[in-house]
């Protein structure tokens, strides 16, 4: 007798795949929906977070390649204190994000998500222009954004109201010269650790 939640025959691969690099029980999820019930960003994606999971469940690799809710989940953590079973879908996402990445797979709706994501992570790496050392500069994060998209008067209002409230300073912050290498280091664990 089979339950709700196990993998399809033959397509629990994929299931398995993405429960082994993100570390959490996919197969554990029985869509009680408290995930989606309690994330702030829901209103904006195709599929809910439990949603996802069912598909991952079902072996629906190319539906959920083609969501927008991996790009647009925040990592803020409500589902996984939600979860009676102590899934933290925020760490699925990544997952996805990342096989998204490997395997080619963006669709060319989700390039802009892709670029800011992955300009967002340079940043924390220390990338000269936008910052580094695991603090965010959002001017010049936001600044290459605009350049490499080619947007640079959209958003402007929003941008100088930000501006002026403090919320986007002119100059990067440098709270952690002292720690300078901290989060470089950081990154080439995880590079040497996914390398294994």
């Amino acid at each position: 007798m089979s339950t709700v939640n196990e993998p399809v025959k033959g397509k629990a691969s994929f299931c398995q795949e993405i429960e082994e690099k993100s570390h959490q029980p996919i197969t554990s999820c029985y869509h009680c929906m408290k995930c989606a019930g309690g994330c702030p960003i829901n209103f904006v994606m195709e599929h809910n977070n439990y949603e996802i999971l069912r598909m991952i469940q079902l072996g629906e690799k190319d539906k959920v390649y083609q969501s927008n809710t991996p790009w647009l989940c925040v990592g803020c953590k409500t589902c996984a204190v939600r979860c009676p079973n102590g899934i933290d879908t925020s760490k699925v996402m990544d997952t996805i994000k990342m096989e998204t990445i490997a395997e080619n797979k963006i669709p060319a709706s989700h390039y802009n998500v892709k670029l800011f994501y992955e300009l967002f992570l340079d940043s924390m790496k220390g990338f000269p222009v936008i910052g580094g050392e695991g603090r965010g500069y959002e001017l010049g994060l936001m600044g290459l954004y605009k350049l490499c998209t080619g947007t640079y008067l959209a958003d402007m209002n929003l941008g100088k109201e930000m501006t002026k409230r403090g919320k986007m300073p002119f100059l990067p912050h440098n709270a952690l010269k002292r720690r300078k290498g901290e989060v470089k280091k950081i990154f080439q664990r995880a590079k040497e650790k996914k390398a294994r």
